[in-house]
């Protein structure tokens, strides 16, 4: 896997997301390659919450106004910047994203994270910031 493209790298974990998440819908957030997710529990089958499953390699900085979310790292080990605030996250932690704090995250290799978000993740409310 070392010596794998962005694309090769990219089919791989999609491929391994629709194995593992069959029938869910499977996407490349931000069409970088960097960042994928599956919809466990999409929000259109109830506005009040979602519940995804994300590969992240590197996220774009970026907040919500209403969402809050709370991240389980499932696998791997999560850089996650939050406001001015770089913490370290490994396989069985557990941490919560307010509204309004901007936040990110990258990984050495891909950190697998499960995201509960309340209200439902909306395209509206994922605000990129420089």
């Amino acid at each position: 896997m070392k010596n794998e493209s962005t694309e090769e790298r990219s089919e791989r974990i999609i491929e391994s997301l629709n194995e593992k998440y069959p029938d869910k819908k499977v996407y490349d957030l931000d069409g970088r390659g960097l960042h994928f997710v599956a919809e466990i529990e999409p929000v259109d089958e109830h506005p009040e919450f979602d519940r995804a499953i994300e590969v992240i390699i590197e996220s774009i900085p970026h907040k919500h106004l209403k969402m809050t979310q709370q991240y389980t790292i499932l696998s791997g080990d999560l850089e996650f910047h939050i406001d001015d605030h770089v913490l370290h996250f490994h396989t069985g932690d557990k941490f919560t994203v307010k509204p309004g704090t901007v936040h990110w995250g990258k990984s050495e290799n891909e950190c697998y994270a499960e995201i509960y978000s309340t209200p439902g993740w909306t395209k509206e409310d994922h605000i990129k910031v420089n």
